[in-house]
């Protein structure tokens, strides 16, 4: 398995794994426009078993304006269900890790949702836990 920065290239891979983690329709070539849109910002790892793209997990990596380190957040992760429970999505956090202690981070936060229990508790496994703080959002 090999766990690497997606480039253009992966787009239709991408396109392919996003909906099928989230239903979001998106073509190849949208895919790859927001890989250019994101450069900088954000960041696609794909995790390839054999050439065939089987996960992926977006690193967020920008700079605080208040503190003298970089902020690092997970904002999504999937693994095709036939892969899953062989240490992929492990594999990708552990990847993401190393990216965000490169870029002079200190922490990487992982956004998860609230009802989405299982992945909290593999989360915790690795060592997250859930923090005090509230997020506020509002639909404009």
């Amino acid at each position: 398995m090999e766990i690497r920065l997606a480039t253009a290239a992966d787009a239709p891979a991408l396109a392919r794994l996003n909906a099928a983690f989230n239903g979001v329709q998106m073509s190849p070539e949208c895919m790859a426009e927001q890989l250019a849109r994101c450069s900088g910002v954000e960041s696609a790892l794909i995790a390839c078993n054999d050439d065939q793209a089987i996960g992926f997990a977006c690193l967020r990596l920008i700079p605080w304006l208040c503190y003298n380190v970089m902020y690092a957040e997970v904002t999504e992760l999937f693994v095709v269900e036939a892969f899953r429970r062989r240490s992929v999505a492990s594999a990708l956090v552990a990847r993401a890790e190393q990216l965000t202690r490169e870029a002079g981070a200190t922490e990487l936060c992982i956004l998860t949702g609230r009802d989405h229990v299982a992945a909290q508790a593999f989360y915790q496994t690795l060592g997250y836990a859930n923090e005090d703080e509230m997020l506020l959002i509002r639909h404009l």
